[in-house]
């Protein structure tokens, strides 16, 4: 039979035992939970970036296509002019049907040669604009992954 010293010395280490394993337990959960806070927060501001990379290369993909477009149509009007002015000076009509068919010929041409270009330019910066948020995507499905792995 225990005696109440012994009884007590006893409760008194089941406590101090308990007592530390529960300490150790919620100190250990709680870095656990800074570590995992701090990642989110991480890849958040990764998201982030990608995003605001993402808008920087369309801003400066839609300034180019601008710049191309109005490019393409001031040489077009100046190509229409000089067509005009030459049009003007036909001697004949048969003459004026020729330049004519010229021009429309060769207006066609640059045409299709600026939207094949165009269309080029638009697949390379819906590419880059794409591009960070395909990365982060791609680290979304790592860290599920990962996490999917650890479970």
């Amino acid at each position: 039979m225990a005696t109440p010293k012994t009884a007590r010395k006893t409760a008194t280490e089941a406590f101090e035992h308990v007592t530390t394993a529960s300490t150790e337990a919620v100190r250990e959960n709680f870095d656990r939970s800074l570590a995992a806070l701090s990642e989110a927060s991480a890849f958040g501001k990764e998201n982030l970036e990608a995003w605001v990379a993402s808008a920087t290369a369309a801003q400066k993909g839609i300034e180019t296509l601008s710049a191309r477009a109005v490019a393409f149509s001031k040489t077009a009007l100046e190509n229409h002019m000089a067509a005009t002015k030459s049009l003007m000076t036909s001697k004949s009509v048969q003459e004026f049907v020729e330049k004519q068919s010229e021009y429309a010929r060769s207006s066609f041409d640059a045409y299709v040669s600026e939207l094949t270009s165009l269309s080029d330019l638009v697949a390379g910066v819906t590419k880059d604009a794409i591009k960070p948020i395909n990365d982060r995507m791609t680290a979304v499905g790592h860290l599920i992954q990962t996490n999917a792995a650890v479970r």
